[in-house]
């Protein structure tokens, strides 16, 4: 896993190769990356983990892309989380070397999608961490009562 929360200025990330929590601020992310002179818009580079130096790559969603054919699932809203974190390097100008403004654009998530999938936070966590994946649902047995 390597996204797990979006917060106002900064990103929490989890390395895939020691498991270690980064916070990351969103002001030294920049969209799109440009390696050994190829250019690729989609993608955001996260600096190197802080305790075992991986690189880790994040991809955006094309602008054209179908949508996910799980709904609700941990790949559908990790991308999700992805194309939120997009959006918001790109709405302060900050690309890399070579990305023009044209090339950066992809698939737009709306208010809406944030409000279903994320409704107390951008936040993502796997099952078994003792958080909820998406939004939080009454899980009272009060609640669990009426379903039945």
């Amino acid at each position: 896993m390597s996204l797990r929360e979006i917060m106002n200025t900064e990103i929490e990330q989890e390395c895939n190769v020691c498991g270690a929590t980064n916070v990351i601020a969103q002001s030294d992310l920049a969209a799109g990356t440009a390696m050994d002179g190829q250019v690729d818009a989609r993608v955001i580079r996260l600096p190197p983990c802080e305790s075992c130096g991986a690189a880790e790559f994040l991809i955006r969603s094309a602008a054209d892309e179908p949508e996910h054919p799980s709904p609700g699932s941990f790949g559908h809203l990790h991308r999700l989380l992805v194309d939120v974190l997009y959006s918001r390097p790109m709405s302060s100008q900050q690309f890399a070397v070579g990305i023009a403004d044209k090339d950066a654009a992809g698939k737009e998530v709306t208010a809406g999608e944030i409000e279903q999938w994320f409704g107390n936070g951008l936040r993502l966590t796997r099952a078994g961490d003792g958080d909820v994946i998406g939004p939080l649902e009454d899980e009272s047995a009060e609640a669990q009562e009426e379903q039945q």
